[in-house]
Parts: structure tokens; sequence; C-alpha cells
């Protein structure tokens, strides 16, 4: 397998974890992916075409687009079970009379 090749397996199971929610496995897939994109991009010569490195770019991109939907569902759902216990503690604050 290729370095392209095992980029882009990196980036399809940092998107499978992130689609599981698992965001602890992702953030150590993502380390481990910025580490040996660095490698390869260091080799002489380059591990990766200069057409690889840009499709690892887009492919790279389409996942940070990914990773912030995902921050904000979950900053939106943190917000709205926020104000939902709010909401029950003022109700129960009031049904104690």
């Amino acid at each position: 397998m290729t370095a392209y090749e095992q980029a882009i397996a990196r980036l399809r199971a940092i998107r499978d974890a992130v689609n599981a929610l698992d965001l602890a496995g992702a953030t150590a897939q993502l380390v481990e992916h910025d580490r040996q994109l660095r490698e390869a991009l260091a080799a002489s010569p380059s591990a990766l075409a200069i057409s690889e490195a840009e499709s690892l770019r887009h492919a790279q991109a389409a996942l940070l687009d990914q990773l912030e939907a995902v921050r904000d569902r979950v900053e939106r759902e943190s917000q709205q079970a926020h104000r939902g216990g709010a909401a029950v503690r003022a109700y129960l604050g009031n049904a104690g009379g």
C-alpha cells in the first residue's frame, strides 16, 4: 500500500470514528495520521506526488468540516440539555410551593 493509500485509509478510519462519536479514538488517529503524513512529506523524494498531496488536502478539509459540524451539534445539544435542566429545576422549585 502506498503512502497515499495509507493516508486515505487513515482518513476513512477517522471519519468512521467521528461518525461513531468516538472522539477520543478519532483524536488519537488524527495524531498518528499527522505524524505519518509529515514523515511521508519529509521523505526525499517525497512519498506523495503533488496530485496526491492535493487530494489529501481536500479529503482533510472535508473531514475538518465534518468535525466542525459534530462539534456544533454537540454544543447545541449541550445547550438544550442545560436549558432543559434549568426548566426542570425551576418547575420543581415552583411545584414545591
